[in-house]
């Protein structure tokens, strides 16, 4: 693996008090992001199936500790700041990018995806035990 990249992960939850969903940022060191662009013709076009792979090691340099998507849904809100945690529908941008992601407007999805490149959704999580690092799956 070449981990050279430098990435963004906001961690999803929902807020019972404020009845909103909610969004924690956490910056992970030395990754390796690899692309993938895959074009099919149909009958009516094109078929876009661009994909993004991210490996990230089990020691990756970040100040926060990883955990599950079932205990991360359970911490209280102070504690999410000493936790990550890998869950479909999570974001992810490529660099190290100083945006708060709060859901109101202009801190919202839509504008994130509008103003930065590389932000995809978690679609899929394999935890490879044996060579110590996960597999993220994007798009």
């Amino acid at each position: 693996m070449f981990n050279s990249n430098d990435i963004t992960l906001y961690n999803s939850y929902y807020d019972r008090a404020t009845e909103t969903t909610k969004y924690k940022r956490t910056y992970l060191h030395g990754v390796d992001w690899q692309g993938k662009q895959a074009t099919t013709v149909i009958e009516k076009g094109l078929l876009s199936a661009d994909s993004i792979q991210i490996f990230i090691p089990y020691d990756v340099n970040c100040s926060k500790q990883y955990i599950g998507p079932k205990a991360f849904k359970r911490l209280q809100d102070e504690e999410r700041d000493l936790y990550f945690t890998f869950k479909s529908g999570d974001k992810i941008v490529k660099g190290i990018i100083d945006f708060e992601l709060t859901g109101v407007k202009p801190n919202n999805i839509a504008y994130l995806e509008d103003y930065y490149d590389d932000v995809i959704n978690i679609i899929s999580v394999v935890d490879c035990e044996l060579t110590r690092h996960w597999e993220i799956g994007g798009k």
